[in-house]
Protein backbone atom coordinates (compact mmCIF):
# COMPACT_ATOMS: atom_id res chain seq x y z
CA UNK A 1 0.00 0.00 0.00
CA UNK A 2 1.16 3.39 -0.95
CA UNK A 3 1.89 5.50 2.30
CA UNK A 4 2.89 8.96 2.04
CA UNK A 5 3.03 11.41 4.70
CA UNK A 6 2.75 15.24 3.53
CA UNK A 7 5.59 17.66 4.32
CA UNK A 8 4.54 19.40 7.08
CA UNK A 9 5.96 22.40 6.01
CA UNK A 10 3.05 22.76 4.21
CA UNK A 11 0.77 22.80 6.80
CA UNK A 12 3.10 25.09 9.00
CA UNK A 13 2.50 27.99 6.50
CA UNK A 14 -1.26 27.85 6.15
CA UNK A 15 -3.01 30.93 6.95
CA UNK A 16 -5.81 28.80 8.28
CA UNK A 17 -4.21 26.40 11.06
CA UNK A 18 -3.12 28.52 14.10
CA UNK A 19 0.61 27.61 15.74
CA UNK A 20 -1.05 25.23 18.02
CA UNK A 21 -2.41 23.12 15.47
CA UNK A 22 0.96 23.47 13.98
CA UNK A 23 2.83 22.32 16.34
CA UNK A 24 0.60 19.35 17.01
CA UNK A 25 0.13 18.29 12.96
CA UNK A 26 4.31 18.13 13.32
CA UNK A 27 4.02 16.36 16.84
CA UNK A 28 1.97 14.00 15.26
CA UNK A 29 3.77 13.38 11.93
CA UNK A 30 6.88 12.61 14.56
CA UNK A 31 4.74 9.85 16.34
CA UNK A 32 3.75 8.14 13.52
CA UNK A 33 7.14 8.44 11.89
CA UNK A 34 8.02 6.45 15.12
CA UNK A 35 5.34 3.91 14.32
CA UNK A 36 3.80 5.46 17.82
CA UNK A 37 0.34 4.97 15.78
CA UNK A 38 -2.57 5.59 18.39
CA UNK A 39 -0.38 8.80 19.57
CA UNK A 40 -0.44 10.11 16.69
CA UNK A 41 -4.14 9.31 16.16
CA UNK A 42 -5.09 10.84 19.07
CA UNK A 43 -3.30 14.07 17.66
CA UNK A 44 -4.79 14.23 14.17
CA UNK A 45 -7.91 13.92 15.98
CA UNK A 46 -7.46 16.43 18.41
CA UNK A 47 -6.70 19.00 14.93
CA UNK A 48 -10.01 17.77 13.29
CA UNK A 49 -12.31 18.77 16.25
CA UNK A 50 -11.62 22.41 15.21
CA UNK A 51 -9.68 22.23 11.71
CA UNK A 52 -9.97 20.14 8.66
CA UNK A 53 -7.56 19.77 6.69
CA UNK A 54 -7.02 17.05 3.96
CA UNK A 55 -3.32 16.67 4.49
CA UNK A 56 -4.20 15.86 8.17
CA UNK A 57 -7.28 13.12 7.15
CA UNK A 58 -4.60 11.67 4.81
CA UNK A 59 -2.60 10.82 7.50
CA UNK A 60 -5.02 9.90 10.27
CA UNK A 61 -6.16 7.69 7.44
CA UNK A 62 -2.59 6.21 6.99
CA UNK A 63 -2.06 5.75 10.68
CA UNK A 64 -5.75 4.00 11.08
CA UNK A 65 -4.37 1.76 8.64
CA UNK A 66 -1.56 0.80 10.47
CA UNK A 67 -3.64 -0.18 13.39
CA UNK A 68 -5.52 -2.08 11.15
CA UNK A 69 -8.63 -0.39 11.76
CA UNK A 70 -10.46 -0.22 7.97
CA UNK A 71 -13.65 1.42 9.04
CA UNK A 72 -11.94 5.00 10.49
CA UNK A 73 -8.99 4.80 7.83
CA UNK A 74 -11.83 4.46 5.18
CA UNK A 75 -13.66 7.66 7.22
CA UNK A 76 -10.56 9.64 7.07
CA UNK A 77 -9.67 9.22 3.15
CA UNK A 78 -13.28 10.02 2.48
CA UNK A 79 -12.76 13.26 4.18
CA UNK A 80 -9.44 14.07 2.57
CA UNK A 81 -11.77 13.20 -0.60
CA UNK A 82 -14.06 16.07 0.29
CA UNK A 83 -11.38 18.28 0.41
CA UNK A 84 -9.20 17.22 -2.61
CA UNK A 85 -10.92 14.64 -4.80
CA UNK A 86 -8.07 15.05 -7.79
CA UNK A 87 -5.49 13.74 -4.98
CA UNK A 88 -3.70 10.51 -6.57
CA UNK A 89 -2.40 9.22 -2.88
CA UNK A 90 -5.97 9.60 -1.28
CA UNK A 91 -7.55 8.00 -4.46
CA UNK A 92 -5.11 5.46 -4.55
CA UNK A 93 -5.42 4.59 -1.27
CA UNK A 94 -9.13 4.52 -0.26
CA UNK A 95 -9.44 2.26 -3.55
CA UNK A 96 -7.06 0.16 -2.22
CA UNK A 97 -8.89 -0.78 0.75
CA UNK A 98 -12.20 -0.74 -0.65
CA UNK A 99 -10.83 -3.95 -2.23
CA UNK A 100 -10.84 -5.16 1.55
CA UNK A 101 -14.01 -4.34 2.71
CA UNK A 102 -16.08 -7.87 2.90
CA UNK A 103 -19.43 -6.01 1.29
CA UNK A 104 -19.56 -6.04 -1.88
CA UNK A 105 -22.21 -3.69 -3.27
CA UNK A 106 -22.84 -3.32 -6.88
CA UNK A 107 -24.97 -0.32 -7.26
CA UNK A 108 -27.84 -0.68 -10.60
CA UNK A 109 -26.04 0.16 -13.67
CA UNK A 110 -26.42 3.87 -15.00
CA UNK A 111 -26.42 4.78 -18.34
CA UNK A 112 -22.88 6.23 -20.19
CA UNK A 113 -23.75 9.72 -19.74
CA UNK A 114 -25.24 9.66 -16.44
CA UNK A 115 -21.66 7.70 -15.44
CA UNK A 116 -19.87 10.63 -17.20
CA UNK A 117 -21.82 13.14 -15.24
CA UNK A 118 -21.32 11.39 -11.64
CA UNK A 119 -17.79 10.81 -12.06
CA UNK A 120 -17.15 14.53 -13.56
CA UNK A 121 -19.45 15.83 -10.30
CA UNK A 122 -17.02 13.80 -7.97
CA UNK A 123 -13.57 14.82 -9.63
CA UNK A 124 -14.36 19.00 -8.48
CA UNK A 125 -15.35 20.75 -4.92
CA UNK A 126 -17.88 23.42 -5.21
CA UNK A 127 -14.54 25.81 -4.59
CA UNK A 128 -13.24 24.78 -7.71
CA UNK A 129 -16.57 24.89 -9.55
CA UNK A 130 -16.79 28.43 -8.34
CA UNK A 131 -13.44 29.70 -9.57
CA UNK A 132 -13.63 28.31 -12.92
CA UNK A 133 -16.97 30.28 -13.66
CA UNK A 134 -15.40 33.31 -12.29
CA UNK A 135 -12.24 32.53 -14.65
CA UNK A 136 -15.29 32.47 -17.24
CA UNK A 137 -16.50 35.78 -16.71
CA UNK A 138 -13.19 37.42 -16.65
CA UNK A 139 -12.50 35.38 -20.17
CA UNK A 140 -15.99 37.31 -21.33
CA UNK A 141 -14.84 40.78 -19.59
CA UNK A 142 -11.42 40.46 -21.01
CA UNK A 143 -13.57 40.01 -24.90
CA UNK A 144 -15.10 42.84 -24.16
CA UNK A 145 -12.45 45.31 -23.61
CA UNK A 146 -10.69 43.57 -26.73
CA UNK A 147 -13.50 44.18 -29.24
CA UNK A 148 -13.49 47.67 -27.77
CA UNK A 149 -10.39 48.55 -28.72
CA UNK A 150 -9.80 46.61 -31.86
CA UNK A 151 -11.64 43.99 -34.20
CA UNK A 152 -8.99 40.91 -33.98
CA UNK A 153 -11.85 38.83 -32.26
CA UNK A 154 -15.08 40.05 -34.17
CA UNK A 155 -14.96 37.27 -36.69
CA UNK A 156 -15.62 34.64 -34.20
CA UNK A 157 -17.25 36.77 -31.37
CA UNK A 158 -20.28 34.81 -31.54
CA UNK A 159 -19.19 31.48 -31.75
CA UNK A 160 -16.82 32.33 -28.57
CA UNK A 161 -19.89 33.78 -26.72
CA UNK A 162 -22.51 31.03 -27.07
CA UNK A 163 -19.45 28.68 -26.11
CA UNK A 164 -18.14 30.50 -22.84
CA UNK A 165 -22.08 30.74 -21.84
CA UNK A 166 -22.50 27.43 -22.82
CA UNK A 167 -19.49 26.65 -20.53
CA UNK A 168 -20.83 29.24 -17.96
CA UNK A 169 -24.58 27.45 -17.92
CA UNK A 170 -23.18 23.56 -17.09
CA UNK A 171 -20.82 24.97 -14.84
CA UNK A 172 -23.64 26.65 -12.73
CA UNK A 173 -25.68 23.60 -13.11
CA UNK A 174 -22.64 21.26 -12.00
CA UNK A 175 -22.15 23.91 -8.62
CA UNK A 176 -25.95 23.57 -7.95
CA UNK A 177 -25.75 19.99 -8.02
CA UNK A 178 -22.79 19.28 -5.98
CA UNK A 179 -24.35 21.84 -3.59
CA UNK A 180 -27.25 19.85 -3.17
CA UNK A 181 -25.49 16.73 -2.80
CA UNK A 182 -23.97 17.94 0.09
CA UNK A 183 -26.33 19.99 1.79
CA UNK A 184 -29.34 17.48 1.33
CA UNK A 185 -27.39 14.34 1.52
CA UNK A 186 -25.26 12.27 4.95
CA UNK A 187 -22.98 10.25 4.17
CA UNK A 188 -21.22 7.80 6.83
CA UNK A 189 -19.17 4.88 6.77
CA UNK A 190 -19.43 1.56 9.22
CA UNK A 191 -16.59 1.22 11.95
CA UNK A 192 -17.76 -1.59 13.33
CA UNK A 193 -16.49 -5.09 12.82
CA UNK A 194 -20.12 -6.06 11.94
CA UNK A 195 -23.51 -5.24 12.27
CA UNK A 196 -27.18 -6.10 11.82
CA UNK A 197 -29.67 -3.46 10.04
CA UNK A 198 -32.99 -3.73 11.03
CA UNK A 199 -36.29 -3.03 9.24
CA UNK A 200 -37.12 -0.38 12.38
CA UNK A 201 -35.41 0.86 15.59
CA UNK A 202 -35.69 -1.71 17.78
CA UNK A 203 -33.25 -3.92 19.47
CA UNK A 204 -34.83 -6.95 18.56
CA UNK A 205 -33.69 -10.54 17.22
CA UNK A 206 -36.92 -10.76 14.72
CA UNK A 207 -36.55 -7.80 12.74
CA UNK A 208 -32.99 -8.07 11.37
CA UNK A 209 -32.98 -8.27 7.74
CA UNK A 210 -29.25 -7.94 6.62
CA UNK A 211 -25.75 -6.88 8.12
CA UNK A 212 -23.09 -4.75 6.61
CA UNK A 213 -19.61 -4.84 8.36
CA UNK A 214 -16.57 -2.43 8.61
CA UNK A 215 -15.74 -0.06 6.11
CA UNK A 216 -19.17 0.03 3.97
CA UNK A 217 -19.75 3.53 2.62
CA UNK A 218 -23.68 4.02 3.04
CA UNK A 219 -26.31 7.26 2.59
CA UNK A 220 -27.99 8.17 6.11
CA UNK A 221 -31.54 8.95 5.30
CA UNK A 222 -32.95 9.34 8.86
CA UNK A 223 -31.55 10.16 13.20
CA UNK A 224 -33.83 8.72 15.80
CA UNK A 225 -32.74 8.51 19.06
CA UNK A 226 -29.23 6.75 18.86
CA UNK A 227 -30.59 4.96 15.41
CA UNK A 228 -29.32 5.88 12.32
CA UNK A 229 -31.39 5.26 8.71
CA UNK A 230 -29.13 3.76 6.27
CA UNK A 231 -29.46 3.25 2.57
CA UNK A 232 -26.35 0.97 0.61
CA UNK A 233 -25.56 1.76 -3.17
CA UNK A 234 -27.87 -1.11 -4.20
CA UNK A 235 -31.13 0.06 -2.62
CA UNK A 236 -31.55 -2.04 0.66
CA UNK A 237 -32.20 0.37 3.48
CA UNK A 238 -32.61 -0.32 7.14
CA UNK A 239 -31.84 0.78 10.74
CA UNK A 240 -28.59 0.73 12.87
CA UNK A 241 -26.85 2.19 15.84
CA UNK A 242 -25.67 5.60 15.16
CA UNK A 243 -22.43 4.49 17.11
CA UNK A 244 -21.52 1.86 14.47
CA UNK A 245 -21.18 4.47 11.41
CA UNK A 246 -19.17 7.64 11.86
CA UNK A 247 -20.51 10.26 9.77
CA UNK A 248 -18.59 11.79 6.40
Amino acid sequence: MKLFTYLATLFIYSSVICQDYRSKFIDANEHYSAQEYLLAIEKYEDILINAEHQGVYYNLGNAYYRVGDIGNSIWAYEKALDLSPRDSDINFNINYLRTMVRDKIIPPNDMYLISLYKSLVLKFTISDLILFIGLLFLFLSIKYILNFYTNVITPVNTIINYITIAFIVTLSWLTLDKYWNVSDKYHGVIIASAVDVRSSPLDRGENVIFRVHEGTKVEIQNFQSGWSEIVLLDGKKGWVLSKDIREI
